[in-house]
């Protein structure tokens, strides 16, 4: 079992939630973009009609002037962005916890509070955090711009306002790694007391800075969890959790925790096999067959399985019934 790439199941939702959260931010302020240069290129002299797309507030909305509106509404999308990512990794901090005492992992040492820039959970891991001060602070930057966004309406408090005007925090963002050519790692002006007008970039930083974080944190983690957790861990979230994580297997369940551990938790050269045995040995085998069975009661849903159940059953399997099965 090579684990050089492996990651939690708390990770997995992350890295979903992280990809299509800058595709999200760049959609959303794009078609806001589109909108207002359509306005300025056309006819200014009518109210312009926008789609309410069934939302009970009539057919359409007519506006004179969007030039504010959409700078508004630009900013509330990267409010609620900055927010939406600090909440994520909260989340995965949340779930990482979870997975780590589900393990029986003894803490490498206690968390003081979770007020850390990674609420606490480095320390309870062991991770050596001497080479992330620049990880660290901004961090605690967006953390400090997520309480003011929430409890302030987005008026900067003297924390926020400090930790901007740290000489450090410039020369942190030109070495802030990025896509070279793409765009300009930045933060906008904070004044206490003011309200901050965050860009989309601010909000796809914070989503990064956030996501790196995690990384680090859970490298760590899945290398004090090792085979056996993991193993657990693919089970649990195949047949025991609420709700349940997708698996693309529905064969059986050895082949079901095989495939999560290889497709979702990229955890590779793990045989059938391997994975019976470490099951059995944390005594999980007869209660993973039972689910499976409670689960699938007929037997595997794979797309040979289904078309033999037609036969036997002398159903002949229509158009509509190959669909399902080819999408089983």
């Amino acid at each position: 079992m090579d684990l050089n790439a492996a990651i939690s199941e708390p990770f997995a939702r992350l890295l979903t939630f992280h990809n299509s959260f800058n595709r999200s931010i760049k959609v959303s302020f794009g078609a806001l973009s589109l909108l207002a240069n359509q306005r300025r290129s056309g006819d200014n002299s009518t109210a312009v009609s926008l789609p309410t797309a069934g939302e009970p507030w009539g057919t359409t909305t007519l506006w004179r002037n969007l030039d504010a509106p959409v700078k508004n509404a630009a900013i509330l999308l990267v409010e609620l962005g900055i927010a939406r990512a600090a909440d994520a990794f909260e989340d995965y901090a949340t779930g990482a916890k979870a997975e780590f005492d589900r393990a029986g992992i003894n803490p490498a040492g206690q968390k003081e509070n979770g007020k850390s820039a990674l609420h606490g959970f480095d320390a309870v891991v062991g991770l050596n955090t001497n080479g992330m001060t620049d990880l660290l602070k901004l961090a605690n930057f967006f953390d400090t711009a997520r309480n003011c966004i929430v409890h302030q309406s987005n008026r900067a408090n003297a924390s926020l306002a400090a930790l901007r005007a740290d000489p450090a925090i410039e020369e942190i963002l030109r070495r802030w790694p990025k896509r070279s050519g793409k765009w300009s790692v930045s933060l906008p002006p904070v004044v206490a007391g003011h309200i901050v007008e965050w860009r989309p970039r601010h909000a796809i930083l914070a989503s990064d800075v956030y996501y790196r974080a995690a990384v680090a944190l859970d490298r760590v983690l899945v290398e004090k969890m090792g085979p056996a957790a993991l193993v657990r861990m693919a089970a649990h979230w195949c047949f025991f959790a609420d709700p349940l994580a997708p698996c693309p297997s529905k064969h059986s369940p050895d082949v079901m925790v095989r495939a999560q551990l290889q497709d979702r938790y990229k955890i590779k050269n793990v045989t059938i096999a391997e994975t019976i045995t470490l099951l059995r040995e944390i005594g999980r085998w007869e209660a993973v067959r039972t689910a499976w069975k409670k689960r699938y009661p007929q037997g595997p849903e794979t797309s040979p399985s289904l078309r033999r159940r037609l036969r036997n059953d002398g159903t002949k399997a229509g158009p509509e019934s190959k669909g399902r099965t080819r999408r089983s």
